[in-house]
């Protein structure tokens, strides 16, 4: 659904206590020179571009030279955080909130700036890749922690590059830049410059910083599984993919390191094991090799494939080349596989999809049966099955999909490690219920369905869509999922009204809901589960007059006038409803909504003039004949029930010295009581709870003592 808003829609919105949203003549994105869907590392190289040439330390002539610096670098530091990232494409730019922008030197840009950036085994990573790759992606990794202004992180950084490239494919190198995430590093506890932290561990490294102790200490933390082979153990491995590795006295072989590389390499794809042909010559004369490398691909394989090489990397790609590829899938192939799939009578298939690449780029794709049982695997050619690659609106190569059971699919969008590919793989079909979605299927029917518009290169929502699929599975059939890409169906999005990533909204017939709560299954649960059965009571002019404007003495109503345009409205929404929840144990308590864009009248005949606002209608008055109207900048769900429990008569009690003595002291009941003092910030908001609960009937506090009281205590 499309909003149009009017210039004073946007004056309502800004009159109250909200960021002003001012869209101005300078674009973040056009002051760095970059484009809406760019990525971390496209932002940073851009900025330290700029950062060289602009710095007013190279342009003491220009005047303006300070502001526009500052200007590039408040872009940048907003672009480079996914959070603030969002909030600047959906509110534009925050002048309220404007902080004091600081720089370096022009030697700190030209120097010490994304010094990994051109290293393309290391991965630089901010807070939100860090989140989505080490601690969800179930990788080992090893990371340096740096300062850009540290003597010793510049002296360990060529060690650091030839340590990468030493472990490329073994396991995943990092670099955190603290001067620039300096967040993600305290969250990391890290105290001094170079830090080594191994994942998932999170271990640090206290050797040497050599190149050579820095793998020595990574391969003695893997896992390695050689086995040991001797003659009369051989025949236990003839009916497995194997590799055998010969080394005798002349050391012509692969090394140990190089060994151990292999097996980690190979893991789920094949046994390797290491004979010492010194000890064993008869049986190493009878295979054909005392040095070197052979592969028995598959089980069937009676005859081994010798390999030639001795870097690990040159060995596992010969292996991989051996191994059996993946069928080509037709466009008849797809029709009758889809069919089944719709009527269950097959298992999910993972499809990658590609552009008559050569056989020596489809090597990792080679790895996936083995790590996938229970899902088929093929390849589509979109060369010679044009139109169906069309159909499914794939324009970009190569690219992977899993069709699940029901006829449903999703395409995948993250990094093509064949470990990373098989997680997707594994989650995305237990989710049978999340499907892509194509112009194709809008507008939408009148069932429910959530749908989640994103972009490819956004962080926020890469994290969002495994949330997405892991809430589907607790929601199944009862409201689907369904993901637009942006970058694809631009002209879909912006017809319904999407100018931020990610936009997720549940479309429910004529109704349209925005989700704006924390990125979580559980919250998206909690969502669906609030608007399927509601907990704030959303009003009409006819129910309004007739709950509110009838409303008791003995009731209380909180009314919440919003608009759906309104950003401030969308914030409060989910905090609204968790209100509603904290206080349903109140039974005299009760919360609605009014829609001012559908009952604009009704809005005005009430006075409202901005918006949210946030009205109670207090106990002891009758209908509207008294109101009053929330004025703090704070609108989550704590802070506002400690003001709604100011408009309720306490059952607790304050005490003095004499009555605690005389009530307290002197009775044979126990007691709890709550000392406190009034400037605690803690006690203020302890108090509300203390409350409530004197409130719940047949609790053991309940058994013990009628009222509870509180002692007043200054210190």
């Amino acid at each position: 659904m499309k909003f149009q808003i009017s210039f004073t829609n946007l004056l309502l919105c800004w009159g109250l206590i909200w960021m002003p949203i001012t869209f101005g003549s300078e674009d973040y994105y056009e002051l760095l020179g970059v484009n809406k869907d760019a990525n971390n590392r496209d932002i940073r190289k851009a900025f330290k571009k700029l950062a060289v040439s602009m710095h007013p330390d190279k342009n003491k002539d220009d005047k303006d030279a300070h502001d526009k610096f500052v200007k590039i670098a408040r872009a940048y530091e907003t672009l480079k955080d996914p959070d603030l990232r969002k909030h600047y494409d959906l509110y534009g730019e925050d002048n309220q909130n404007k902080r004091q922008q600081s720089y370096q030197s022009w030697n700190y840009y030209r120097d010490n700036f994304g010094i990994y950036d051109d290293d393309p085994e290391i991965v630089t990573l901010n807070r939100a890749e860090f989140e989505q790759t080490v601690e969800t992606g179930g990788d080992v990794w090893f990371i340096n922690f740096y300062s850009a202004m540290c003597s010793h992180c510049h002296q360990l950084a060529p060690t650091w590059r030839k340590f990468a490239q030493r472990m490329q494919g073994v396991i995943r190198v990092g670099a955190v830049n603290c001067e620039d995430d300096w967040v993600l590093c305290r969250n990391e506890n890290i105290g001094s410059y170079p830090s080594l932290l191994y994942y998932p561990d999170k271990e640090k490294f206290r050797g040497d910083r050599s190149e050579d102790d820095l793998v020595k200490y990574i391969l003695n933390k893997l896992d390695i599984d050689i086995k040991q082979v001797t003659p009369s153990s051989w025949p236990s491995y003839e009916n497995i993919p194997r590799l055998l590795f010969f080394s005798d006295f002349s050391g012509d072989g692969p090394s140990e390191e190089t060994r151990s590389k292999v097996s980690i390499m190979l893991e789920g794809l094949m046994t390797v094991a290491h004979v010492e042909c010194e000890k064993y010559d008869s049986f190493c004369e009878a295979m054909g090799a005392s040095s070197g490398t052979a592969v028995w691909p598959t089980k069937e394989d009676s005859h081994p494939v010798f390999l030639g090489g001795l870097e690990a990397q040159e060995i596992v790609n010969q292996v991989l080349y051996h191994l059996p590829e993946p069928p080509i899938i037709t466009l008849k192939d797809f029709e009758d596989l889809h069919e089944k799939l719709q009527d269950g009578a097959s298992e999910p298939w993972l499809l990658y999809f590609h552009m008559g690449e050569p056989e020596s780029a489809r090597l990792d794709l080679r790895k996936l049966p083995a790590k996938l049982p229970g899902i088929r695997i093929g390849r589509v050619n979109c060369g010679q099955s044009h139109q169906l690659c069309s159909n499914l609106h794939i324009h970009r190569y190569p690219v992977y999909g899993v069709f699940k059971l029901g006829g449903t699919y999703e395409l995948y969008h993250g990094r093509s490690l064949a470990s990373d590919v098989a997680h997707f793989a594994r989650q995305s079909s237990r989710a049978q219920h999340v499907t892509t979605l194509t112009p194709d299927e809008f507008p939408l029917s009148s069932s429910p369905m959530l749908v989640d518009f994103f972009a490819p290169w956004c962080p926020p929502c890469m994290r969002l869509l495994p949330e997405l699929r892991l809430a589907s599975q607790t929601l199944g059939s009862s409201v689907p999922v369904g993901t637009v890409d942006c970058t694809v169906h631009a002209g879909l999005c912006r017809q319904m009204g999407v100018n931020s990533y990610p936009t997720t909204r549940l479309y429910n017939g004529s109704n349209v809901n925005l989700f704006t709560g924390e990125h979580r299954a559980s919250s998206i649960v909690e969502f669906l589960e609030d608007l399927m059965s509601p907990v704030v009571q959303e009003l009409d002019p006819d129910s309004f007059y007739e709950i509110v404007g009838k409303k008791k003495e003995e009731e209380m109503m909180l009314v919440d006038y919003f608009a759906p345009w309104c950003g401030p409205c969308q914030q409060l929404a989910p905090q609204w409803r968790k209100l509603a929840k904290m206080l349903s144990d109140l039974s005299m308590v009760k919360l609605a909504s009014v829609n001012c864009e559908k009952y604009s009248d009704l809005c005005l005949q009430q006075g409202v003039r901005s918006y949210p606002s946030i009205r109670v209608y207090p106990l002891g008055s009758k209908g509207l004949s008294q109101v009053a109207l929330y004025s703090g900048y704070h609108r989550d769900a704590l802070t506002l029930r400690q003001w709604v429990m100011n408009f309720i008569p306490s059952l607790v009690e304050n005490l003095n010295e004499d009555t605690f003595n005389r009530m307290v002291r002197g009775s044979s009941k126990p007691w709890l009581v709550d000392f406190y003092a009034p400037w605690c910030g803690h006690c203020t908001v302890f108090a509300p709870e203390f409350d409530l609960a004197s409130r719940v009937k047949n609790t053991f506090l309940n058994l013990l003592v009628c009222k509870r009281y509180i002692l007043y205590c200054m210190i």
